[in-house]
């Protein structure tokens, strides 16, 4: 099936809650790697709420995103390497969290990655709501590829909360994330060198 397809793709799951994270793969992508994971995260039985399907894309269809995201590297003649990055924005288990404005709030900080494809896709199947977003490493509009500095995650992190407080979404307090910071867990970014990481909570 579409899960046991990702094998070795898939990342290591952090074991507790993450505002936002990376996964990573540490034994490289390809592309069937990319094909695997777009696969899994498309899901329909992870993304189907109420009839309605939290499957959606940023400068790109879902239902052909694989083939978006080739056209764009081979355009450019960049289709190696780091050909994805897999970002996740989760919601704490037991928050009242409704699945569609959870999927509109990362729709909006999907812009944040502003000229590149963007794969959306809204899970509800697990105690806790979760986006994943599959982003072209290639930009679309230059061709320039993404690299994500240590600056730029806390940019993003501070986006996310202006995003979640934008749809009435939980984000953190003051105290717990002088707490969050403090007990930060360094995951690496795929495809980056050890410098380059990425914030997660968790153990």
């Amino acid at each position: 099936n579409q899960r046991n397809a990702a094998g070795d793709c898939r990342a290591r799951e952090v074991d507790e809650i993450a505002i936002i994270s990376f996964t990573n793969y540490p034994k490289g992508q390809n592309r069937h790697c990319m094909a695997a994971v777009m696969a899994y995260t498309k899901r329909e039985a992870k993304t189907l709420w109420q009839g309605q399907s939290l499957v959606s894309g940023i400068n790109c269809r879902p239902e052909s995103v694989y083939d978006d995201f080739l056209s764009t590297k081979l355009l450019y003649h960049k289709d190696d390497k780091t050909l994805f990055f897999h970002m996740v924005q989760s919601f704490p288990k037991g928050a009242d969290v409704d699945p569609v404005t959870a999927h509109a709030a990362a729709m909006e900080l999907g812009k944040y990655f502003d000229g590149r494809e963007v794969l959306v896709c809204t899970h509800t199947d697990r105690g806790h709501v979760h986006s994943h977003f599959i982003i072209n490493s290639v930009s679309l509009e230059d061709g320039r590829k993404l690299h994500i500095s240590e600056p730029e995650l806390v940019d993003l992190r501070q986006r996310n909360d202006q995003v979640c407080e934008m749809f009435g979404l939980p984000v953190f307090q003051k105290g717990q994330k002088k707490h969050y910071l403090h007990n930060l867990k360094w995951n690496e970014v795929p495809g980056r060198p050890a410098a380059r990481r990425t914030i997660s909570k968790g153990g």
